[in-house]
């Protein structure tokens, strides 16, 4: 069993190598046609695919989520038009913090998908991180379909069934988002779904200890000022 698992690792690796080498080969062309923008486009898709391959089982800095979030939202205003408008308010200071990876992109995908991508008006997301009570604040917001409380409660509790939950189009979903803080931070990080309902727009937000050693101070899981 173990060399088989071996074997499915390495032959796992091959594909990702293909790809990666084809992106840059893409970018090349695209250079020597002078095609900027295409250039650009490919150059985010590698990036992004890259960092997904080589941060599974990792953890990164913040700044590399937030890199990577920029990556997607890209990627994104490329395939629908420039239809989304992302903003951020981020705390250098906070910049270095380890966090689990691909727990930011997730979030932000699930705010596309079931957030704004259906709605008649301009969608918005907002990327927000800050220090509030001796713990970090980090604010998914969108202005989008919104969620009741019965579906959020089953979200957070682990009971709701769909794609939001367990899978994005990566693999990665809320509850895998959820789990994976829990262990990092060893039960001491904290998720919260905020919405006013139908049409009102969603808050998820991450709350976690600004030192691994301290105890989380603040009892407001809104992190509000």
């Amino acid at each position: 069993h173990l060399k088989d698992a071996q074997l499915k690792y390495l032959q796992a690796q091959i594909n990702p190598h293909f790809l990666f080498n084809t992106l840059n080969a893409g970018v090349q062309l695209a250079m020597m046609e002078e095609a900027d923008k295409t250039g650009r486009f490919l150059e985010n898709v590698a990036e992004f695919f890259r960092y997904n391959v080589r941060k599974n089982d990792e953890d990164a800095a913040l700044r590399e989520e937030i890199h990577l979030v920029d990556n997607y939202v890209y990627i994104l205003n490329v395939r629908f038009a420039g239809e989304i408008l992302f903003t951020k308010e981020v705390d250098e200071s906070l910049l270095n913090v380890r966090v689990p990876s691909m727990i930011l992109q997730p979030l932000v995908e699930n705010a596309f998908n079931y957030g704004i991508r259906n709605i008649s008006w301009t969608g918005r997301i907002e990327l927000s991180v800050y220090q509030k009570g001796g713990e970090i604040c980090i604010s998914i917001w969108d202005n989008g379909a919104g969620m009741e409380q019965e579906r959020i409660d089953q979200v957070l509790s682990g009971r709701a069934q769909g794609a939001e939950t367990d899978a994005g189009s990566n693999g990665v979903g809320m509850k895998n988002v959820m789990e994976r803080l829990r262990l990092y931070f060893h039960d001491r990080a904290r998720l919260g779904i905020f919405s006013e309902g139908k049409n009102t727009g969603t808050e998820v937000l991450i709350i976690i200890p600004e030192k691994a050693d301290g105890e989380l101070e603040s009892e407001d899981d809104r992190c509000t000022e």
